[in-house]
């Protein structure tokens, strides 16, 4: 295969880490050379001129097949969002499904994303990834109590398949460790949503209230659940949900105390704080997780929370609302830590691999 020779005015290998007037040679999906000469001249050259060449943005947590649910939803309060969120995403018609998806993942290639942790599906996503050349995770998510977990379709080149747990306020205890043990054994992510939520704080603290009435309506028993008077983390922290294999989304619902605890779990997380901002008014505490080590990963969650599934979107509400965090940090949080979270360990940067 021949090489392809990039140059462009500025390279950021990593945030913090540029290169004037530079070249990477690319052959295949791998980078053989970044540099500001070249010692390869045979190949395709693509001059990008004064632009800049970053590393390929990484969603860290969206929901693809719910790109046709209507956002202004939201303002009715969470469970009513909810309700309507399942009721528009049951109606729609697979090729309907099918078409929105495909505009979703394009919309994200078109804004300099490479890499996608997927939660779903309800319609088949990889045939969209694989199209727009995006690598991802898809994550088959479950609900309500245990039981034999579905098989996974077999992983592509540029597509790994796992399952998850929705949450823990929607999935059993035990069906929620059942998932991160199948996850485990094929070298996988874990991943769910955890401390989201006002309703999902209070469901757990006494199995009672608005969330337990949703539960009832959608046939979810959780009469038999070992989880309540507990606080979400605390609830993950005992079943041992937290550890250097999981992806936590959120983070929102937190203490002071259980985010030191989550920081010596090594616990990876992803926030997505649009989508907090729009459903539950409230932002999570970036500051603090960083202060404590910890690298957050950046998500857009679905277009039924937000209005754009473009990461540059997501950081620029970032840097709006924390105008103290250093832009590089925001960067890393949508490139290298995204990459790490979702385990593609040679991403989020455009150094030169290692022998």
């Amino acid at each position: 295969m021949t090489p392809v020779i990039h140059r462009a005015r500025w390279i950021m290998l990593e945030p913090g880490n540029w290169i004037e007037n530079g070249r990477i040679v690319v052959q295949g999906h791998r980078i053989l050379e970044v540099t500001g000469g070249s010692t390869i001249t045979d190949g395709l050259v693509m001059d990008h001129g004064n632009g800049i060449l970053l590393p390929a943005l990484v969603n860290a947590h969206t929901h693809v097949t719910l790109s046709s649910s209507a956002k202004p939803h939201a303002s009715l309060g969470f469970i009513p969002w909810v309700e309507r969120v399942i009721r528009d995403r049951n109606a729609q018609p697979p090729h309907e499904a099918a078409r929105t998806v495909r505009e979703s993942i394009t919309a994200m290639k078109n804004s300099g994303t490479g890499l996608v942790g997927d939660f779903g599906p309800h319609v088949p996503v990889a045939d969209a990834f694989e199209a727009a050349h995006i690598l991802a995770t898809v994550w088959h998510e479950s609900l309500g109590n245990d039981r034999d977990l579905p098989p996974l379709p077999e992983s592509r080149d540029n597509i790994r398949y796992s399952w998850a747990g929705h949450a823990p306020h929607t999935t059993s205890p035990d069906l929620l460790k059942r998932i991160q043990m199948a996850d485990a054994h094929l070298g996988r992510r874990f991943c769910f949503h955890l401390a989201e939520s006002r309703e999902e704080t209070a469901f757990l603290a006494d199995a009672a209230g608005d969330w337990a009435d949703f539960m009832t309506r959608m046939g979810i028993d959780f009469s038999g659940w070992d989880c309540f008077r507990k606080r979400p983390v605390q609830m993950a922290l005992e079943l041992g949900l937290l550890d250097r294999n999981t992806l936590a989304v959120h983070l929102l619902e937190i203490n002071a105390l259980e985010k030191e605890k989550v920081a010596q779990t090594g616990t990876h997380i992803c926030l997505c704080p649009r989508s907090n901002w729009l459903l539950h008014r409230k932002l999570p505490d970036i500051e603090g997780f960083l202060k404590l080590g910890i690298q957050p990963a950046l998500g857009t969650d679905s277009l039924a929370s937000v209005s754009t599934l473009n990461l540059f979107d997501e950081m620029r509400f970032i840097h709006e609302h924390f105008p103290g965090l250093n832009p590089d940090v925001i960067l890393k949080m949508g490139t290298q830590n995204g990459a790490r979270a979702l385990g593609y360990l040679d991403m989020g940067t455009l150094q030169q691999p290692q022998p």
